[in-house]
C-alpha cells in the first residue's frame, strides 16, 4: 500500500469529483490519503485536469469578451 507524502497515512485508489474553475469533473481517478485527504494523480490524469482548466479559462474569457447588443 502506498503512503501519503504529507502525513504518512494510507493512500487508496478511488474515483473522485473535482472542481476546476467552477466546473465539476466527475469520476476522476486519483489516489487519496485516508488520513488527510491529499489527492495524487498519475501523469495522464494530471494532463487531462490541466487541459480542462485551460479550456474553462479560455471559454470564460470568450464569454466575458462577447459584446452585448442592445
Amino acid at each position: 500500500m502506498k503512503t501519503c507524502y504529507s502525513c504518512k497515512g494510507n493512500v487508496v485508489r478511488k474515483k473522485i469529483n473535482i472542481e476546476i474553475n467552477g466546473v465539476v469533473v466527475q469520476d476522476v481517478e486519483a489516489e487519496v490519503c485516508e488520513r488527510c485527504g491529499e489527492e495524487y494523480f498519475n501523469t495522464r490524469t494530471a494532463t487531462f485536469i490541466q487541459n480542462v482548466a485551460r479550456f474553462v479559462e479560455k471559454e470564460k474569457a470568450q464569454v466575458m469578451a462577447t459584446p452585448v447588443s442592445a
